[in-house]
């Protein structure tokens, strides 16, 4: 063979070998591609499956579709007792039979009965406020008397409050004869009056003084009585 002729041979054949080489590195480089996300219905699904609840307009789990879950909190018992509390009237002469009478032991002293003759409860609060005739204030309240509860009364049942005229040596001041007693009922609070006063007529020759004083409410007669 001719010089010329081995130089083509040669040049054909280095040729053929970078055609070679060349379509093998595009083989491999295909395969390496990484295939694209995917966009399939089975994928659209998972997703909203893992969704969290309450994101987008997917229905929480376990509610119907169409009907939003309930969100308004239970009330609680303590709420449930405040309402209740917030319902119940005072005791007054409006709903109440209201009477006093005097008693033998301890001397000097009359008993004030409040009995329910509504149809509802009612809550003997705090002491009475007395009035004896005109008098400007109330007379005072035996501290020491306060219940360890308030005074709930059902439909008949009754309180009561003991009266202290005046003391037991004869020695307070300025003591007179009284005719009328004015009742005053305590609200919620015990620092006000509420509801219907009651207007009593006294017994015959009731004898007060300074020292007259007034029991909280009792629910039973002798703690009203001992004072």
């Amino acid at each position: 063979m001719s010089t010329a002729g081995r130089i083509t041979a040669a040049a054909l054949v280095a040729a053929a070998a970078v055609t070679i080489t060349a379509c093998q590195g595009q083989s491999v480089a295909s395969n390496q591609v990484s295939p694209a996300p995917a966009t399939s219905a089975a994928a659209n699904e998972l997703a909203s499956s893992t969704a969290t609840p309450g994101s987008g307009s997917a229905a929480r789990p376990g509610t119907p579709a169409g009907k939003p879950a309930a969100t308004t909190p239970a009330a609680t018992p303590a709420a449930a007792k405040g309402k209740a509390a917030d319902r119940l009237v005072a005791c007054s002469a409006a709903n109440s039979k209201v009477t006093v009478n005097p008693i033998s032991r301890p001397i000097n002293h009359l008993a004030l009965t409040v009995t329910n003759t509504s149809a509802k409860p009612c809550a003997a609060y705090s002491s009475p406020a007395l009035i004896f005739d005109d008098a400007q204030a109330a007379i005072q309240v035996v501290r020491e008397s306060v219940p360890q509860s308030v005074v709930m009364l059902e439909p008949g049942q009754s309180a009561y409050a003991g009266i202290r005229l005046s003391s037991a040596d004869g020695g307070g001041a300025h003591g007179r004869t009284a005719h009328d007693l004015t009742v005053y009922f305590s609200g919620r609070s015990g620092n006000d009056s509420t509801g219907t006063p009651a207007h009593l007529t006294l017994p015959k020759d009731t004898h007060i003084d300074d020292s007259a004083a007034a029991t909280y409410w009792q629910s039973d007669f002798q703690d009203a009585i001992k004072w």
